[in-house]
């Protein structure tokens, strides 16, 4: 059986963009999942179709046509339904008893949405790799199989690392992420599923696809497949993707004693309320190479953090960004603005909280609803919601108006504000808001961009400047 899976990268902006930046080349963790899985069933034609890394529609049909799949697998977020939609109609046209099986978050958040669109020959919500490999086992044997199934939650340690080499893995791997602060090549990694926090605006995504509880790998797995990759790759770096990096204090223990060996630079992702409660944790992982740390503070208002349950307040935010400037760990900062009960008092207290903090790197992004989860059905059910077209569900950038009764050009100033602390005031904000909005799609001159920041951020002169400051 030869079997193709396809990355929508991010839609129609995508097309003819992989090795421009880290963004637009780093690997789909979930197909190369289930290309491992097929493999290790036995099922060794597996094609990647990525629409980074083709020119246009003519290039797709073509790639179609010549590989002649007879399963095609296709990956779905809520942005993605638009191309995913036409990607399978366009493959039914060229081989109509093509089978069609599509998964990913937005199928397990709206299985019934999914379901009326009968190009999808059959839709697995929740995880897919084993019950990916049961459809294919049943389609060669010629066995019925449902259209719609239930994804077996599978024990992570028992899965084959997943197949990099489905992607040109040597051009994603010499594409770090800050650039500058992290030396080429870069391996990106996840050690667990699922996520125990309610957030509004993210709740609960995670929990429809992954289930209530958290599932992590070993420690013991992650190091084996790191051992692996450094063997091979010789990385000197590591970026971690999960989101609740620390949650469990006696697995990231374990980390730190096990990581030690491999000695290289790397970033993970966490919350301010675990650096808060931890930072005997971060100094421990600041000696075996946390390098930066990605938070998701949100707010500096008490009110709008538990608005949007947060977790967290911003005495508890504000304390997270001490501890990271105390262990020497670069912080990486993201705020959200215009939130459904943001106030003005609320922003001014977001702009003074990062102002605070003077964090290494900052994003402001404006708060969009998302299908699934609770704030969106929040919205809808007020008829706040500005658009519905999936290609603005992944456009968080500070520019394009999301929610009815926000004043945008406050917050567009509020985002320059934040923006420009660092560089001289709000006048410089405007400009750099301006060009992040602006360079978006410019992959490799935004990558440049980063990268001579990163590099100052890195400098002897910026560790000084640092040393003189802290936070209040």
């Amino acid at each position: 059986m030869r079997i193709m899976l396809v990355d929508p990268g991010f839609g129609n902006r995508s097309w003819n963009t992989f090795g421009q930046s880290h963004w637009t080349s780093i690997i789909h963790a979930g197909l190369c999942g289930l290309s491992a899985c097929a493999k290790q069933a036995g099922f060794n034609d597996v094609h990647l179709l990525d629409i980074r890394q083709l020119k246009n529609w003519n290039e797709l049909e073509k790639r179609f046509n010549d590989i002649n799949p007879d399963l095609v697998a296709l990956t779905m977020r809520s942005c993605d339904h638009n191309i995913d939609l036409e990607i399978a109609q366009r493959f039914k046209k060229l081989k109509p008893n093509v089978k069609i099986v599509v998964g990913g978050v937005h199928v397990s958040i709206d299985p019934v949405f999914v379901q009326g669109f009968f190009e999808y020959d059959y839709i697995i919500t929740g995880e897919g790799e084993i019950t990916f490999v049961n459809l294919l086992k049943a389609i060669e044997t010629g066995v019925e199989f449902p259209r719609v199934s239930v994804g077996e939650r599978p024990d992570l340690d028992t899965l084959p690392f997943i197949d990099r080499d489905l992607y040109p893995y040597s051009t994603s791997i010499n594409l770090p992420n800050y650039e500058g602060v992290f030396r080429r090549p870069m391996v990106t990694m996840l050690c667990a599923r699922g996520c125990p926090f309610r957030c509004s605006f993210c709740y609960p995504h995670a929990k429809i696809h992954f289930g209530e509880k958290v599932r992590q790998r070993s420690v013991s797995n992650v190091m084996q497949e790191l051992d692996l990759l450094y063997e091979r790759y010789h990385f000197e770096c590591v970026k971690f993707y999960d989101y609740t990096f620390m949650l469990d204090t006696a697995w990231s223990e374990e980390f730190c004693d096990k990581y030690a060996h491999i000695g290289k630079p790397f970033w993970i992702q966490s919350r301010a309320d675990l650096v808060a409660r931890h930072s005997d944790l971060m100094s421990r992982l600041k000696k075996v190479g946390l390098r930066m740390i990605g938070i998701g503070f949100e707010s500096g208002s008490d009110k709008v953090l538990k608005d949007l349950r947060k977790g967290s307040t911003r005495e508890i935010n504000l304390k997270a960004a001490r501890i990271c400037k105390e262990h020497g760990v670069l912080l990486s900062a993201s705020f959200m603005l215009g939130t459904p009960t943001e106030e003005e008092e609320d922003i001014k207290a977001t702009i003074s909280l990062a102002k605070t903090m003077r964090p290494e790197f900052t994003s402001v992004s404006f708060f969009t609803p998302i299908p699934g989860n609770d704030l969106y059905v929040d919205c809808k059910e007020k008829n706040l919601i500005l658009s519905e077209d999936p290609e603005m569900w992944v456009e968080f950038s500070p520019e394009i108006p999301k929610i009815k009764g926000k004043d945008y050009e406050r917050l567009k100033r509020a985002a320059a504000e934040i923006m420009g602390d660092r560089f001289g005031g709000t006048l410089m904000g405007k400009f750099i808001r301006y060009v992040y909005v602006k360079t978006k799609y410019y992959y490799r001159l935004r990558n440049f961009l980063v990268y001579l920041y990163s590099r100052w951020v890195s400098s002897c002169g910026y560790r000084f400047i640092q040393r003189c400051r802290k936070v209040h």
